[in-house]
C-alpha cells in the first residue's frame, strides 16, 4: 500500500492567547483523494489547513509526501502543497495575470523564459488565456479564483488545499469551480460550509468540532450525522 500524501498524527496547537485550536488531530489523505472539511467557524478547520502549508507550527507528527515537517524540510514540504486562500486578492499582487502566474517559478530560480512558458501553459489549461494581460483587480471573482489557482498549479504541487473556495462566487461561478476541481488529478482538501458543493467535489468528508475531528466518512453521512446543511 502506498504512503498517504498527508499523514498527521496527534497534532495540537494553542494560540498565543492560550486558546486551544487543535486537540490531537489524526488524519490521512491518499494520493488523488478529495476530502471536504466541514465544521463551524472556529472549529479548527483553517488552523489545520495552515499547518499543512507550514504557515503555523504546532505539536505532533506531520508528514507531506512522506517527508516529516521540520525546519530543515519546510521548503520541500511547501513545494508539495498548493494553498488557495479564501480571498483571491491575498494571492494576486503582480500587474498582470501572466506575471502573477510566472512569479512562483521565477522566484524559485527558474529561467525567465521557461517560467513564462509554463505560466502560458497553465493559463491555457484553465481556459483564461484571454485574461493573461489583464490586471487581477479588474477580474470577476470567478476569474480571480482561476488566476489564483493557476499560480498554484504552475508549481506542480501534489496536494491542493482550498479554504472556503466558493466565497464571493455566485451560483454559476460555484458550478464552474466544482467542475474544474473535479477534473484536477491532485489530491485535494476543501474546507467549505456548503454541503452541496462538498458533495460535488469530494466523496469523503471530515467534520471538525472544538479542535477535534468528530466525524469521518462519506459526505452525505457526515453531513446528516451533524445536521450540517448550511449553504
Amino acid at each position: 500500500m502506498s504512503l498517504p500524501v498527508i499523514d498527521v498524527r496527534g497534532l495540537h496547537y494553542t494560540y498565543p492567547d492560550g486558546t486551544p485550536a487543535l486537540r490531537g488531530i489524526d488524519f490521512q489523505l491518499a494520493a488523488g483523494e478529495s476530502v471536504a472539511i466541514l465544521g463551524a467557524n472556529g472549529s479548527g478547520k483553517t488552523t489545520f489547513l495552515l499547518h499543512l502549508a507550514g504557515l503555523i507550527r504546532g505539536e505532533g507528527d506531520l508528514r507531506i509526501g512522506g517527508i516529516p515537517l521540520s525546519d530543515d524540510t519546510l521548503s520541500d514540504v511547501r513545494g508539495k502543497i498548493g494553498y488557495v486562500f479564501q480571498d483571491s486578492d491575498d494571492q494576486l499582487f503582480m500587474p498582470t495575470v501572466l506575471e502573477d502566474v510566472a512569479f512562483g517559478p521565477l522566484h524559485n530560480g527558474m529561467d525567465p523564459a521557461e517560467s513564462l512558458r509554463r505560466a502560458h501553459e497553465i493559463i491555457a489549461t484553465l481556459g483564461i488565456t484571454h485574461l493573461a494581460n489583464r490586471a487581477p483587480y479588474h477580474l470577476s471573482a470567478g476569474e480571480k479564483k482561476r488566476a489564483a489557482l493557476a499560480g498554484v498549479l504552475v508549481m506542480k504541487p501534489e496536494v491542493l488545499v482550498f479554504d472556503e473556495p466558493t466565497t464571493f462566487l455566485d451560483p454559476p461561478g460555484q458550478n464552474d469551480l466544482a467542475r474544474l476541481l473535479s477534473a484536477l488529478p491532485q489530491a485535494k482538501l476543501i474546507a467549505t460550509h456548503d454541503v452541496y458543493f462538498a458533495r460535488r467535489v469530494a466523496k469523503r468528508a471530515v467534520f471538525f468540532a472544538d479542535g477535534r475531528i468528530a466525524g469521518d466518512g462519506p459526505v452525505e453521512a457526515v453531513a446528516d450525522r451533524f445536521h450540517w446543511r448550511l449553504g
